[in-house]
């Protein structure tokens, strides 16, 4: 059985009904792929949707890439839509439209049946909440406080096409943003306070090929606190990893801010100037976590 290294930095919808498109997408190399059979699957399609799903999840295994299902929100076929999900290299669910904790705890029960049916350790499968309501946005904390499977919240950062969170909160989304700074940093506090500590963003609303759009909604929900985002398009893939995996000046950075204060405590101190800036032990978890990323990204390279 496969691990899956959380955070989850760039994610890639797929459509899973178009079976050729997984390979296409790994050739972005993306820490892992969406597999949706909601919003961007039509109806007629959603059956092989499901049906593609373990053969496209184990594909994604192949490549040590994470697999994470968007299903749909909650109704009588929900158990089915499990079913067809839940296989070996599966990493999360992510249900759509969540508003209350109760939703968490059931779709939290499925997966350990299911799991159990497939051979797979109980817990093995996370939740990522997709809370498209008011009340879900209202209540995110509880959301993620609902099952210990839950991973991290899944906002969104939207450019001015609106979507489901902009409907459900009720504001008109902008280039500049200013209208969903309370929702995105509420989102990733209430995921975080909550033990979910690997909160992502979808990033929606502008168009495919505006990419200094892109980035600037992918940066800010780095600004916020999100983790990583999962991006609509292929070439969306490498902003995301750009902005979210530490860049070789970072490393450079951390490295020698952590052997400027070694030095400095070999001398009997608590503190030195580094770049200008004073340094203590607060700064050090910071860049140990930048350092341990980086080491984590070139292991996954090597790997590839």
């Amino acid at each position: 059985m496969a691990s899956v290294s959380w955070p989850i930095r760039s994610a890639l919808f797929v459509p899973a009904h178009r079976r050729d498109w997984v390979g296409k997408a790994l050739r972005e190399q993306p820490d892992a792929c969406v597999l949706d059979i909601e919003d961007s699957v039509p109806p007629e399609n959603k059956p092989q949707a499901m049906a593609n799903l373990k053969a496209e999840i184990a594909e994604l295994l192949a490549a040590d890439t994470g697999a994470l299902v968007r299903i749909n929100a909650l109704y009588d076929g929900t158990p089915a839509e499990i079913e067809a999900a839940v296989a070996d290299g599966l990493t999360a669910i992510v249900p759509p439209k969540v508003a209350h904790p109760d939703e968490i705890r059931r779709l939290a029960d499925m997966l350990s049946y299911y799991e159990g049916r497939a051979g797979l350790e109980r817990g093995t499968v996370g939740i990522c909440p997709l809370p498209e309501t008011a009340e879900g946005m209202k209540f995110a904390y509880e959301l993620a406080k609902a099952s210990t499977r839950v991973r991290g919240i899944h906002g969104a950062v939207s450019g001015p096409v609106a979507a489901d969170f902009s409907r459900a909160f009720g504001f008109k989304a902008t280039m500049g943003g200013l209208e969903q700074i309370y929702l995105g940093s509420k989102l990733v506090l209430d995921s975080r306070a909550a033990g979910a500590m690997y909160p992502i963003a979808g990033i929606f609303g502008v168009p495919t090929d505006d990419l200094a759009g892109t980035e600037a909604l992918i940066r800010r929900a780095r600004e916020y606190g999100y983790e990583g985002v999962a991006v609509m398009h292929p070439s969306h893939v490498a902003i995301a990893n750009r902005v979210f995996r530490p860049s070789a000046e970072d490393v450079a950075y951390y490295k020698g801010m952590l052997e400027a204060f070694e030095a400095a405590e070999k001398a009997g101190l608590g503190a030195v100037k580094y770049h200008g800036s004073m340094i203590d032990y607060a700064m050090l978890p910071q860049a140990r976590e930048i350092l341990a990323e980086a080491a984590r990204v070139a292991s996954r390279g090597k790997r590839g």
